[in-house]
């Protein structure tokens, strides 16, 4: 398992960050007051058939952990067996995630289960940036059934939703014949007024409680985007603990 681990230093300081490597490797890129910045890296060939990664959050009071993917991740063909990409994260109160990751591409043939859960205290807040293809270039790509469940601590919802992808059974009303979909989410703070430059970056999906989801679908990543959105909530967002 995958472990990134922030905690609170004196006032002042900079924070404590605890990085325990798995498949995946992190890396301290930076660290200031209640600040740090990691990086993951792939510490070999991922997805085969059969592979589980797990990733383990923990973001302390008052604390930003910023998490910056390094390179995208490929699952391969299924050798029979799905493989699985797990990610459990506690964000404690008054705290802040914001975790943009690099595309994840579903090979041909490729079987994967994607699962994030993040529980969060009381006025902290989370960014999510999820980017999801099917098949490399010429490919359909393969299954995928990715669940994301957000929540309080005292298990009270934000967004809940299980999405499954099939590239040789597409689907009206989902992706269709699109290939990829690019996700950002933020929970934890009511988004800004929209403005007339995001019209071109998909739909936006305004939750019941502080927080919001953008969507965008197209046939390839450079043309199916949140950028302008993601870059405006996640510095509203890290703001709130300079």
């Amino acid at each position: 398992m995958t472990t990134i681990a922030v905690v609170e230093a004196a006032p002042g300081e900079r924070p404590k960050v605890r990085l325990a490597p798995g498949l995946l490797q992190p890396r301290l890129v930076t660290r200031k007051a209640r600040f740090a910045h990691v990086a993951l890296v792939a510490g070999g060939a991922t997805l085969l058939g059969g592979d589980s990664v797990s990733i383990r959050v923990e973001v302390g009071a008052g604390c930003t952990l910023r998490i910056e993917d390094i390179g995208g991740t490929v699952a391969y063909p299924s050798t029979g067996r799905p493989s699985e990409w797990n990610v459990d994260a506690v964000v404690g109160d008054g705290g802040v995630l914001v975790w943009e990751s690099f595309p994840f591409v579903v090979a041909d043939r490729a079987h994967v289960r994607r699962r994030t859960t993040v529980r969060k205290g009381a006025d902290a807040q989370v960014c999510l940036r999820e980017t999801l293809v099917l098949g490399r270039t010429g490919e359909v790509g393969g299954r995928i059934v990715s669940t994301t469940d957000i929540r309080d601590v005292d298990g009270t919802p934000f967004f809940v939703e299980e999405l499954s992808l099939d590239g040789e059974h597409p689907r009206p009303g989902v992706l269709g014949r699109s290939r990829v979909l690019d996700t950002a989410i933020m929970v934890g703070a009511e988004p800004e007024e929209e403005a007339p430059s995001d019209t071109d970056e998909g739909q936006v999906l305004v939750l019941a409680r502080p927080g919001a989801v953008a969507r965008a679908i197209g046939s390839a990543t450079h043309a199916a985007h949140v950028d302008v959105r993601w870059r405006r909530w996640t510095n509203r967002a890290e703001r709130r603990t300079e």
